[in-house]
């Protein structure tokens, strides 16, 4: 297991993640910031805010850069999944 870091990229600023999440791969980690990305996302527009997430960064144990999920393909997702309904 591994642990990884979520931090939340906005345009004017990145809410840090202190706790991390224990996956057993980083493809486990995509998929988790995948789904917490359109989760808060779909949040935002709900409630209006004029702020929306634009991407998770997932960052190892050590601060380093592992992978992105931009919001671009979290948006896709909730239309595929609307559509699909």
């Amino acid at each position: 297991m591994s642990t990884y870091y979520f931090r939340i990229k906005y345009a004017a600023h990145i809410v840090p993640d202190y706790e991390g999440g224990e996956f057993s791969d980083l493809a486990s980690a995509k998929e988790d910031a995948s789904e917490s990305l359109r989760e808060l996302v779909g949040r935002a527009i709900l409630s209006k805010q004029p702020d929306l997430p634009l991407a998770i960064e997932i960052c190892d144990a050590d601060g380093h850069l592992a992978a992105e999920v931009h919001i671009d393909a979290s948006i896709a997702q909730i239309a595929r999944f609307s559509r699909d309904r």
